[in-house]
């Protein structure tokens, strides 16, 4: 079954694996992710020639190693040879440490492969995160959702969240750690720094198989029994060294980038982290990210000139009102617009204030942008695209 609604094809995962002889070779293992949304993560298991790769790990509850354990038992997988995350969130690393273990003696580990701007939440979490929690409530007292003076030591440290989540890593230490952008990497998967969603994204392609495994920089979503509802969606802009606009312009570069690894590399098959559907057609995600931002940029256009140029002082949240949701996370759009605003007002279309109590940042409209602003920005060359391989690193921008 494919779904062809102007995103793209997009296929059940099982039967895109199967349909590219790749079910034996490839597995997907589905399970809790621990966060609220999305509730799954999809683990992706290779079997090489030198072993088994597991991509992910999910996040170090009790009940989720369990889970990957069994799943890990099913597909008759004693131990692994490397375990790759595609970035260091609790749902897709914090687990790594104790997976990475299964089948070795204690205190060995298959090599853990993430990139080197994330590995504190691994190597020490709880101060990691605890820092996070500030900036996540500075970021949305940037977007004006609450005024930041209000918010005590006591708060933000006993924040439900942040207790939470600052669990789900189990603490590693940096020598079991192989960093990507280093040039350490298993032969023949290669990597490509997609930063946007967080600073240390990558996506990870392995060449033998046709394979890429985009952590959450592509995410699908739907019901496999309704094509109607199958479709892509953005994710959120995180925060650590990601402030003000620097989420936003890591996410447009990054999509310059994919573009251009697409053209060069032949991916068969994207099996996003969350999801329950493969991408056949890479080149469809392009397109469809490409007109998201421009869709969003022409909806806050009419939002800020309808009626005639808006000339008094705003903050982001004032101007969500015709912009279509990304449909990942509820935070997911403001932090898009919010990136967006701080890009114009670095071009000079905005006058850019921060409160420095409330912490608001305010924007007052000094000219109005041009139309074509967003699709001038995502034609533009991606330039050097860092591609990591075993022993270093290479261009890709032919």
């Amino acid at each position: 079954m494919t779904a062809e609604n102007g995103m793209g094809a997009l296929v059940p995962i099982d039967e895109a694996l199967a349909r590219l002889g790749l079910a034996d070779a490839v597995r997907v293992i589905p399970v809790d992710s621990g966060y609220p949304s999305p509730k799954k993560i999809n683990l992706v298991l290779t079997r090489r020639w030198r072993g088994n790769y597991l991509y992910e790990s999910s996040a170090a509850t009790e009940s989720i190693v369990r889970q990957i354990e069994e799943g890990l038992d099913a597909n008759g997988v004693e131990r692994l040879e490397g375990l790759l995350v595609t970035h260091c969130h609790g749902d897709h690393a914090g687990s790594a440490g104790i997976i990475a273990g299964r089948g070795r003696p204690a205190g060995e580990r298959a090599p853990i492969y993430c990139h080197s701007t994330g590995y504190r939440y691994l190597a020490h979490p709880e101060v990691t995160f605890l820092d996070e929690t500030y900036l996540l409530f500075l970021h949305r007292a940037h977007w004006g959702r609450f005024d930041y003076s209000q918010m005590t030591a006591d708060v933000l440290e006993q924040f439900p969240i942040r207790k939470m989540f600052a669990t789900y890593f189990r603490r590693t230490p940096k020598h079991a750690l192989r960093f990507v952008d280093h040039g350490e990497l298993p032969a023949a998967i290669t990597a490509v720094h997609t930063p946007g969603h967080s600073l240390d994204c990558v996506v990870y392609y392995d060449e033998a198989f046709g394979l890429a495994v985009p952590g959450d920089t592509i995410i699908t979503t739907g019901t496999p029994d309704d094509a109607s509802t199958w479709g892509f969606v953005v994710p959120i802009f995180t925060v650590l060294g990601q402030s003000y606009s620097a989420g936003f312009e890591s996410f447009i570069l990054t999509i310059r980038r994919l573009r251009r690894f697409f053209e060069i590399h032949d991916v068969r098959v994207i099996i996003p982290p969350h999801g329950k559907f493969a991408i056949l057609d890479p080149h469809a995600w392009v397109k469809f990210a490409e007109g998201y931002f421009e869709s969003i940029y022409r909806a806050l256009l009419d939002e800020l000139t309808d009626g005639g140029p808006r000339r008094d002082p705003f903050v982001a949240t004032d101007v969500l009102g015709r912009i279509s949701s990304a449909g990942a996370h509820k935070m997911s759009t403001p932090s898009h617009v919010f990136g967006m605003l701080c890009s114009l007002a670095e071009e000079g279309f905005f006058d850019m204030e921060e409160d420095e109590k409330t912490r608001h940042v305010r924007f007052t409209m000094r000219e109005v942008p041009p139309e074509d602003f967003m699709a001038r920005k995502l034609a533009q060359d991606p330039g050097f695209v860092p591609v990591y391989s075993r022993g270093g690193r290479v261009a890709a921008s032919l």
